[in-house]
């Protein structure tokens, strides 16, 4: 069924289709596009050294062209691309029906398989360094031939366990991850080749293709070196697939030892060898057994692999299609009019810094609050909450507030509290607001710092000297307006302090309110909740600088007049929290940021609009361009292969 079907394959369109597998790789390649970007089907050859791995693959290809040796041969991955064509190669008035290419050497043609040899080694040397050191940077090499299927195989270097020859102790593990990179790709099958005369349960192709694949579904083995295994039960167990089952078979090959090949037998005597020997030894099997049968079902179960995989990687390709596309365009294109695209540019930057800072922007983030969202942030509940959470009272000592109250009454002794006491303590208080207050003028400023610096970096990320030159002005505009802001903070407070407005109508409602509740309650001046919230100063334990415990001993009226001139301050900083909750966010919002938004425009303008400086400015970093090459390469080669793939439309089912 394989042959009928590998037959009718490549009679009809469907052998067209491995080809253009072949010409995606070519496209991708060219702009280097890494295997993990867009995982193509392939075949994956692994197998231990010595496994006979590349003695099968010039027996599908008909040619000896692999390196050999003793020790780790393959270093690097070999990218081999089999092209089954009509036409011929003339060299010299010579025909020749085969001949390979590589991709480092484009534009050259070699039909002598012994300098293919020696090129792979060469470049293997170039890349990987000449001592036994592997590369994952892989080998691109196309072989054309009337005979050969279209298959596209990666030969990986051999597994191995010992380091020799100066290689790295870590050799084992350096090849087992770079063989996993090409395994685990999902549209590859896995081609496991183990030697005949070892046992299978210890085969390291084996144990790695499970790794990738547990359930063997993309798993195809090779037991080569048949012709020196046991022709007994176990062996025919072992090639049905009784001993190891896997779901896509198991093939029996027989390879030239390394003495068939130092006494010069070729590949067409080794394949008629290895049918005969099947025929002879296994009749039964012979049919689902050698390289030809191996071809044909590799060629099979690509296709099949190919046609499942094609939905997605049409999908993959149309959405990295528009991703380029996207990429591009957000590029733009380089500047021919500089006057006209720097006052776009500084117009374009103005709006969005003041989107982000008035929440109308479109690039709005999901991850942290910044802009005008951290300032009232800020405003809302850093500074809100800072004042909520001072103490009024902070730094007063019992021993301050009495000779506050005996300093301002003189030599005449009051009958009520004196006015003067609370004043002064209360200036005294709204002094300590100060540090609280420039605070929050600074965590703005470094906000809004910010917030031009991100809109910089996400808007000039073509111009990288645009960028610096709109961030330095614009952090010197914001700078300047750093100074009136704390000006204006420091008139706020110095308002607050200058006039205690003990007539107030919220402090006179409260006053009201702290006389009836001594009035009430006697000296104590407790009732319910005003005072219970916090213990009064008089009951505050002090201590003297020797460390012992000061008893003030007061009396009656002192303790009344303390508790008295303790709650006013209280009651009166609630009225100042309110008005610099309110004041300083408002002088922040005029002095700085109202400031920042209204002048930026021209500022800018007038500092980076001249002629002499349009060049300088609107150059754009090497970054960017190499960028937008990029891009503009990727997005023609996603053309090509959607263009390619456009082309295959009712491939038949088999």
């Amino acid at each position: 069924r394989i042959q009928i079907l590998f037959e009718h394959m490549m009679a009809g369109p469907l052998g067209s289709l491995l080809g253009t597998i072949n010409q995606l790789q070519d496209v991708f390649t060219t702009v280097g596009v890494s295997s993990d970007i867009i995982q193509l089907p392939q075949i994956v050859v692994l197998g231990s050294q010595s496994s006979g791995k590349s003695s099968v693959l010039e027996n599908i290809v008909g040619r000896d062209f692999l390196p050999r040796g003793m020790g780790i041969v393959t270093r690097r991955p070999l990218l081999l691309q089999l092209v089954n064509t009509e036409r011929q190669y003339s060299a010299n008035g010579v025909e020749h029906l085969v001949w390979a290419e590589f991709l480092h050497r484009r534009g050259e043609v070699f039909t002598d398989f012994e300098q293919v040899k020696q090129e792979i080694m060469a470049d293997t040397d170039r890349v990987a360094g000449d001592s036994k050191g592997i590369s994952n940077q892989p080998i691109r090499l196309k072989i054309y031939s009337n005979s050969l299927p279209n298959l596209t195989l990666v030969d990986l270097p051999g597994l191995t366990k010992v380091p020799v020859g100066g290689q790295p102790e870590d050799i084992e593990a350096q090849i087992e991850r770079l063989v996993l990179e090409y395994v685990e790709n999902e549209n590859s099958i896995i081609l496991a080749i183990s030697p005949g005369n070892q046992d299978i349960a210890t085969s390291d192709a084996i144990k790695v293709a499970k790794k990738a694949d547990p359930f063997g579904e993309r798993t195809l083995a090779v037991i080569t070196k048949v012709d020196l295994m046991d022709k007994g039960a176990e062996t025919i167990n072992l090639l049905k697939g009784v001993t190891l089952p896997v779901k896509l078979g198991i093939i029996g090959v027989v390879n030239r030892s390394q003495v068939d090949i130092e006494k010069g037998k070729n590949i067409k005597d080794a394949l008629e060898f290895e049918e005969s020997f099947f025929s002879k030894h296994h009749p039964v099997l012979s049919s689902k057994m050698g390289t030809k049968f191996l071809a044909e079902t590799l060629s099979v179960l690509l296709m099949g692999h190919v046609k499942k995989c094609l939905p997605a990687l049409r999908a993959k390709i149309s959405h990295m299609k528009g991703v380029q596309e996207t990429v591009i365009s957000n590029l733009g294109t380089p500047v021919t009019n500089p006057g006209p695209a720097l006052l776009n540019q500084i117009s374009s930057f103005c709006e969005e810094l003041k989107g982000i800072i008035d929440g109308s922007s479109s690039k709005i983030q999901s991850t942290e609050i910044h802009g005008g969202a951290k300032l009232f942030y800020i405003f809302q509940d850093a500074f809100s909450k800072a004042l909520e959470e001072f103490d009024p009272m902070t730094g007063l000592t019992l021993s301050d507030l009495r000779h506050t109250i005996r300093n301002s009454m003189g030599t005449k002794p009051s009958l009520f509290v004196p006015e003067i006491a609370f004043e002064v303590l209360s200036k005294r208080q709204i002094g300590l607001l100060r540090d609280l207050c420039l605070r929050v003028v600074d965590l703005s400023y470094d906000e809004l710092a910010n917030t031009i610096s991100m809109v910089c970096s996400q808007h000039f990320e073509r111009f990288d000297k645009l960028k610096d030159e709109v961030m330095l002005t614009s952090i010197n505009l914001l700078t300047e307006s750093l100074v009136p802001t704390r000006q204006m903070v420091e008139n706020l407070l110095a308002i607050e302090q200058t006039y205690i407005n003990t007539n107030h109508p919220d402090f006179l409602f409260r006053y009201r309110a702290v006389s009836d509740r001594f009035r009430d309650n006697g000296a104590s001046g407790h009732d319910n909740a005003a005072s219970a919230s916090r213990s009064s100063i008089c009951d505050r334990r002090e201590v003297s600088d020797s460390g012992k415990e000061i008893d003030y001993k007061l009396t009656a009226r002192e303790r009344e007049e303390v508790q008295m001139i303790e709650q006013l301050i209280i009651q009166y900083f609630t009225i100042i929290r309110k008005q610099l909750q309110d004041s300083i966010p408002k002088t922040i919002m005029h002095f700085m940021v109202s400031a920042l938004i209204k002048n930026i425009s021209s500022e800018l303008i007038s500092h980076l609009y001249m002629e002499n400086k349009f060049e300088k400015l609107l150059q754009e970093s090497e970054f960017i361009a190499l960028k937008r090459q990029r891009a503009s390469q990727m997005l023609a080669a996603l053309n090509d292969a959607h263009k390619i793939l456009s082309n295959l439309r009712d491939i038949p089912s088999f």
